[in-house]
C-alpha cells in the first residue's frame, strides 16, 4: 500500500510538473507575440535587386513596417537559384526577426536538384504564407510561325528535339516550366540556358530560340513593343494584365500550371503566435488597392494562403517538380 501511495504521489508530481511546464511554454509564446516586434525585422531576398522577388519583397517590407510599427530591413542574399538566402534564414534564430521571401526554386525545386542541399524546406522552415504567384507565359517572337499552343506541340512532335527554348539558368522556373510542358505534351525539346532573364528574352525576339515559358514582368516591355507574342498562360485562370491570352488548359493542355511563386517563411521552432501575427499582417496587405495595382503591373497574382494551406501547397510543389527533374534527368553538372 505504501509503495502504491508513493507511486501515486510521484505520478501526480510528474503530471503537475508537465502541466506547469506546458503552461509556462504557452505563456512564454503568448508573451513573445505580445512583445513582438520589439526590434527590426530582416526580410531576406534570395536574389539580386531588381527582379520579381526583390520588387515584391521591398513592397512587402514597406507595408509590414507600416502595419507592425517596426523597421523591416531588406537583405539581398543571391546565389544558387535562391538556396543561399533560404539557407541563411533556415539557420537563423527562430524568433520571428529573420524572414525569407523565397521562390519556387529555393523552396521546392532545390530539394531534388541539389543532392547536398544544406536545409530541408519542410523540416527546417515553416511557411508563413504563399504571398503571390507569377504564372509563366508561353511566349514566341512575333516573327515565329507558331500562333498557338497546338502549333507548337504539332511542330515539336514532327521535329523531336529540334525546337529549343531559353532559360535564365539551369533549374530555374523557365527551365522547369518548359520541361513540365515537354513531359505533359509528350514532346522532346532542347534547353538553351542563358545568364539571366534579359538575354533569354532577346533570344526569343531575335528568333534564336523557338519558344519560352517566361514571367509576365520579364516579357512585358517586349510584348508592348510588339516584339513578342503570348500564346498561353500557365495558370488556372487568365492574367488580369493580359485577359485576351488563354490559359494552357483552355489552349489544349489540360491541368497545366507552372508558377514562379513567392513564399514567406521563418525558421522551424518560431512560436506559432508570431507566425500567426506575420500571416495576419500579410493578409491585410495583399487586398490593398495600391498593392494590387503594383502586383498587376509585374504579373503577380496575390495569394495570401494561411500557414497550414501554404505548407500543403509546398508539399505538393516539391512532389511535382521532383517528378520533372527525374523525368528530364536534370542535373547541375
Amino acid at each position: 500500500m505504501k509503495q502504491s501511495a508513493h507511486s501515486s504521489v510521484a505520478m501526480w508530481r510528474a503530471t503537475l510538473g508537465a502541466v506547469t511546464l506546458a503552461a509556462a511554454s504557452l505563456s512564454g509564446g503568448a508573451h513573445a507575440a505580445d512583445a513582438y516586434p520589439s526590434k527590426p525585422i530582416t526580410l531576406v531576398i534570395p536574389f539580386s535587386p531588381g527582379g520579381s522577388t526583390d520588387i515584391l519583397g521591398r513592397l512587402l517590407a514597406q507595408k509590414l513596417s507600416e502595419g507592425m510599427k517596426a523597421n523591416v530591413i531588406v537583405e539581398n542574399k543571391p546565389g544558387a537559384n535562391g538556396t543561399i538566402g533560404v539557407d541563411r534564414v533556415a539557420k537563423s534564430a527562430p524568433d520571428g526577426y529573420t524572414v525569407v521571401l523565397a521562390d519556387v526554386g529555393g523552396m521546392a525545386i532545390s530539394t531534388s536538384l541539389y543532392p547536398k542541399l544544406p536545409y530541408q524546406p519542410l523540416k527546417d522552415l515553416v511557411p508563413v504564407s504563399l504571398v503571390g504567384r507569377s504564372p509563366l507565359v508561353l511566349t514566341v517572337g512575333t516573327s515565329s510561325p507558331l500562333k498557338s499552343l497546338a502549333d507548337l506541340t504539332a511542330k515539336a512532335k514532327a521535329n523531336p528535339a529540334k525546337l529549343n527554348y531559353p532559360s535564365s539558368g539551369t533549374g530555374g522556373p523557365n527551365h522547369m516550366g518548359s520541361e513540365l510542358y515537354a513531359m505533359q505534351a509528350n514532346v522532346k525539346v532542347t534547353h538553351v540556358p542563358y545568364k539571366g532573364s534579359a538575354p533569354s528574352v532577346v533570344s526569343l525576339v531575335s528568333g534564336e530560340t523557338d519558344f519560352g515559358f517566361l514571367t509576365a514582368v520579364t516579357i512585358n516591355a517586349q510584348l508592348k513593343a510588339g516584339n513578342l507574342r503570348a500564346l498561353a498562360v500557365a495558370h488556372d485562370s487568365r492574367l488580369p494584365a493580359m485577359p485576351e491570352v488563354p490559359t494552357m488548359d483552355e489552349a489544349g493542355l489540360k491541368g497545366f500550371t507552372a508558377d514562379a511563386w513567392f513564399m514567406a517563411a521563418v525558421p522551424a521552432g518560431t512560436p506559432q503566435p508570431i507566425i500567426d501575427r506575420l500571416y495576419q499582417e500579410i493578409a491585410k496587405i495583399l487586398p490593398q488597392e495600391d498593392v494590387k495595382a503594383k502586383l498587376d503591373a509585374v504579373g503577380v497574382l496575390p495569394a495570401g494562403l494561411s500557414p497550414q494551406a501554404s505548407s500543403e501547397f509546398l508539399s505538393k510543389e516539391i512532389v511535382k517538380w521532383r517528378e520533372v527533374v527525374k523525368t528530364a534527368k536534370i542535373t547541375l553538372d
